[in-house]
Parts: structure tokens; sequence; C-alpha cells
């Protein structure tokens, strides 16, 4: 029997267009993600897709999301679908991170997949975290699954 698994990220959260690190900052959803999520509900009803098996990051911007495209349905949320740990980058924007961690910030650039920002994870280790629950996920489901989590986790977990 075939069977769907549907990635859907979490949407605009309140920093808006903000080019901030937001791996483990928790934030709620600005109105234009709740828009968004809306929006991706409609096409789950339009089409008539079903499922089964909904599993979340347990940030709230991953909640909102997944409570508005499903509402009213069981949910199983994981820390494990989290966005990459920033660590102390953790919450700053782009530019204050260049500023005041600006050695690290060219380390990072030089090895994206290998560098670790202090008290973080390189996506080396977010795309381990990411295969190991995916397949979790998969090997305990059966039927179509919607999992929602982050960018950069659905990034790391593609590009296996």
């Amino acid at each position: 029997m075939k069977r769907y698994i549907y990635l859907l990220r979490h949407g605009e959260t309140e920093y808006g267009r903000e080019k901030r690190y937001l791996g483990h900052t928790d934030c709620k959803l600005s109105e234009e993600g709740k828009e968004q999520a809306k929006y991706l509900a409609d096409i789950f009803v339009r089409n008539k897709i079903i499922i089964d098996n909904i599993f979340s990051s347990d940030l709230t911007r991953c909640k909102d999301t997944i409570n508005i495209v499903f509402p009213n349905k069981k949910v199983i949320f994981l820390e494990q679908l989290r966005e990459i740990k920033m660590g102390d980058w953790d919450g700053f924007t782009f530019d204050e991170v260049k500023s005041k961690y600006a050695e690290e910030y060219i380390k990072r650039g030089e090895n994206i997949g290998g560098f670790i920002p202090r008290n973080g994870e390189s996506f080396e280790q977010c795309q381990n975290r990411a295969v190991a629950v995916f397949r979790y996920i998969i090997n305990s489901t059966k039927g179509n699954t919607a999992i929602c989590s982050h960018a950069g986790f659905i990034r790391t977990l593609l590009c296996s």
C-alpha cells in the first residue's frame, strides 16, 4: 500500500522577515504565519488528503502551525523535531552574530556542516538527529504522515 510523508515547515514567525538565528528560541507565529497555515490546511482539505499520523516539533511556532492545519487532531510533539540548536547565537540577528562572534562566524562559513556554535550543534549533528527521528516515525507508523518542523532540520533531512 502506498503511503505519503508530508514535511511541513512552520509559518512565518513573529520575528517576520528578520534574518535571525531561531534555533531553539521559542516564538509565536506572526499574523502572516497564521494565514500561511490556514492556506496549507485548505490544500489538505481541497485535495481530500487523509493524514493518519501527525508529528510536530514541540516549539510554539510548529505547535501553532500544526494545530491550524489539523485542528482537533491528535498530534505527537517531539523535541527531536526541533530546529538546529544554535547555542549562544540563538535569538541574535545575523548582523549581531557577525559582530559579536566575528571569528566563529568566519569559521562557520568555512565549514558550514561541521561547525558547532558554543552550546549548539552542527548541521551534521542535526542531520543525524533528523534521520534518526524520521526513521523512528516511519518505522512506528502506517499510513500517511505529516511532520511539522523547521527549515534547517528539513534541509538536513532532505540532504541525507
